[in-house]
């Protein structure tokens, strides 16, 4: 990041080649070359180490469970472990393709791609509007944002810094790939609206825990979650549409998928708690058909109403052997 620019530094540093990113330099390589094998295999080999990983990932699936647990209480635990697994299914097959977004040409990628509900889209693009793509954090994520990039569509959004700088550099690299541009949340939110107003649409991941402070208490899946108000003040600023998204990979057909719902209206109507629920309203509609696509393993229900006390902490600290 530049002192001074807050969009995403992309150039490449020397630093970059330190001895203790070689690792990681060796990952993006595997990447890059997973993203030439034919599909089915590939994905037959992700699908492969999904029930490893979920003996090994102690932590990530004690969070997952708990989530899943707390948003479907009707199921039972051979339930949730199925759907744990197959979440962990189609993470894996995502990450496995994960490189072909950078090694692939725009026209193998969007053909990689199917899109439920193209006519939300069009109808906003006809009108000239300008679009916030509310889309929850699935598996398949970062690959709708370049798709929806790659058809022309001028696109900015924010992102977290990832602890490692060589693969933050090389996923920010890949996200702009096609013009979009990427912004650091640290940064605020000031230079995003600008972009909006600018013309430029704006990719919104609506759904993480971001404290008790900053958010409302309102229901997602029968569940209270301090969710951020953030999305009708946004509106309320730049004038844009709310275009509801669903990205995920489709494990039984081995393509990626877009849904687009209506666009939501009215919105917003005035009353800040009831525009924040119909955003989380809005997200489970559209993980109703796809609900092992999510990623079960975020916080999303770290901040309790009648607790200061982390959700998820004593858990973690009974797996570490802490508790």
């Amino acid at each position: 990041m530049s002192g001074h620019d807050p969009v995403y530094d992309l150039k490449f540093k020397p630093r970059y080649l330190h001895p203790r990113y070689w690792p990681t330099w060796l990952a993006i390589a595997l990447l890059w070359l997973l993203a030439w094998l034919p599909v089915r295999p590939r994905d037959a080999l992700a699908g492969a180490f999904a029930p490893l990983l979920v003996r090994l990932a102690k932590k990530q699936c004690y969070i997952a469970r708990t989530n899943l647990r707390l948003c479907f209480p009707e199921l039972d635990q051979d339930a949730v472990e199925r759907m744990l697994l197959a979440s962990v299914r189609a993470g894996l097959m995502g990450f496995f393709g994960y490189g072909e977004w950078t090694a692939r040409s725009k026209a193998y990628l969007q053909n990689r791609f199917r899109i439920q509900g193209r006519e939300h889209l069009d109808a906003c693009l006809a009108a000239g509007d300008k679009i916030i793509f509310m889309i929850p954090h699935t598996w398949a994520i970062d690959a709708g944002g370049l798709y929806l990039n790659s058809l022309g569509l001028p696109m900015c959004t924010m992102m977290h810094s990832a602890k490692n700088e060589v693969f933050d550099w090389f996923i920010n690299r890949q996200r702009a790939r096609f013009g979009g541009i990427v912004y650091e949340r640290d940064a605020g939110i000031k230079s995003v609206i600008k972009t909006i107003r600018d013309g430029k649409h704006f990719f919104y991941l609506p759904d993480q825990d971001h404290g008790r402070d900053a958010s409302l208490f309102v229901p997602f899946f029968g569940e209270l979650k301090a969710t951020l108000p953030a999305l009708p003040k946004l509106v309320k600023l730049t004038g844009a549409r709310v275009l509801p998204v669903l990205s995920v990979y489709n494990t039984a057909q081995h393509c990626y998928e877009l849904i687009v719902r209506p666009a939501m209206a009215p919105y917003p109507t005035g009353d800040l708690t009831a525009d924040t629920r119909a955003m989380n309203a809005e997200i489970e509609a559209l993980l109703t058909d796809w609900p092992e696509q999510y990623m079960w393993f975020l916080k999303y229900f770290q901040t309790q109403v009648d607790s200061r006390e982390g959700r998820y902490e004593a858990g973690i600290l009974r797996i570490r052997g802490r508790g």
